[in-house]
């Protein structure tokens, strides 16, 4: 689970008076369909108070999928189907307190841009990537592509599959 707790200057700018604090919860939650997935959600939630939520290999898809999100306590969701280690990738937010746009949906990434008070966005990017390291290079290609014209904020998360070493 990665938390952060920052702030973004949502203008480009480096006043104070225009930096926003939110928090942002990603989980790997290796399934939501269990009995046990909404209540230690729901606890997390409560101690991190996360202005957006990012869940990723939920295992879960279709109807099952949209009713546990709509059980979560956010009032907007984008949802990327799972399709074998593929997808799986839920945002959740409430549309009072920011705005959230599709920018791109891929097989192993979702990219929303996020809005305060009509700011000019940034760029949120929610990954979780193949366990097969080939079918992994192709995202690193779209990132790497992305990022060099990207003119924006942006913030990588998610879960990348990737080791550093052996003991993990």
């Amino acid at each position: 689970m990665m938390h952060y707790d920052g702030n973004l200057d949502v203008n480009g700018l480096h006043s104070l008076d225009n930096v926003h604090h939110f928090n942002i919860l990603v989980w790997n939650v290796q399934g939501a369909g269990g009995r046990e997935f909404l209540p230690i959600l729901r606890e997390h939630i409560l101690q991190h108070k996360p202005r957006i939520l990012a869940l990723v290999e939920t295992r879960t898809s279709g109807a099952r999928a949209q009713a546990i999100c709509d059980r979560i306590g956010f009032n907007k969701c984008i949802r990327m189907e799972a399709q074998g280690f593929q997808g799986e990738i839920w945002v959740l937010w409430n549309d009072e307190e920011l705005r959230v746009d599709l920018v791109t949906m891929r097989e192993q990434y979702v990219t929303v841009e996020i809005h305060f008070n009509n700011h000019v966005g940034w760029l949120f990017n929610i990954m979780y990537a193949n366990p097969h390291a080939p079918r992994r290079e192709a995202v690193w290609h779209d990132l790497e592509m992305f990022a060099s014209t990207c003119n924006k904020p942006w913030l990588l998360e998610g879960d990348f599959n990737e080791t550093v070493n052996l003991e993990e």
